[in-house]
């Protein structure tokens, strides 16, 4: 009986020290690091595309219209991701 339970203590030793080593703070800010980061550049790569599918209009009235809702995009997602980064602590990678 007595293996048993010096068996079960190791496990949950082994499962203590698993969960101290992923969540601490650096882990966390690690991971809001590269969640920030990837999310800029998924966000930039949308507007990427969304400039390519209205150069069509680049000549017209609305090609101006377009022009400034990008601008503004790109703009608005830049703030936001450093504003995460400043709550979160992190740099840029």
């Amino acid at each position: 009986m007595e293996k048993s339970q010096n068996g079960a203590e190791t496990l949950l030793g082994r499962v203590t020290d698993l969960g101290k080593q992923c969540l601490n703070v650096e882990s966390a800010q690690k991971f809001a690091a590269w969640y920030i980061d990837n999310s800029e550049k998924v966000s930039n790569g949308v507007l990427d595309y969304q400039a390519n599918a209205t150069e069509w209009a680049g000549a017209t009235p609305l090609g101006v219209m377009f022009k400034a809702q990008l601008d503004f995009s790109r703009t608005l997602v830049k703030r936001s991701a450093d504003i995460a980064r400043k709550i979160c602590q992190v740099e840029s990678h």
